[in-house]
């Protein structure tokens, strides 16, 4: 009887973490944003609509370029549309650049589309 529950237990386990990766809009932005802190840009993109290569080492050039490096974020809300296949998500988020060595706080509403079932920052 422990064999069954230890392989139940294990099997709950197992898909519970395999569904969390984007089962959400607001997963899927803080999947963004802990990629952006990790300073891995590439990751962070394919949390995006963006599949074209190019434009994906465009944008990582432009992150480096601009040193950006999220200090915190927090998500604020999140809203589904009705048919399910678009959402915004609201984040605050606390941010240094190039352009700025003092973090700056700002809070955005961040739009997302279901792209083969998972959810997608829109570029």
């Amino acid at each position: 009887m422990k064999k069954l529950i230890v392989i139940l237990c294990a099997v709950v386990a197992v898909f519970g973490l395999t569904s969390c990766k984007s089962s959400s809009p607001s997963a899927t932005v803080k999947a963004y944003f802990k990629a952006l802190q990790a300073g891995d840009y590439e990751k962070a993109l394919s949390y995006t609509d963006i599949t074209n290569q190019e434009d994906i080492q465009r944008q990582i050039e432009k992150y480096k370029g601009f040193d950006i490096k999220v200090v915190d974020f927090e998500i604020l809300s999140e809203k589904i549309s009705e048919d399910g296949n678009s959402a915004t998500v609201e984040v605050k988020s606390t941010v240094t650049s190039s352009f700025n060595e003092e973090p700056e706080e700002s809070t955005k509403e961040m739009k997302l589309v279901k792209v083969d079932g998972k959810w997608k920052l829109h570029a």
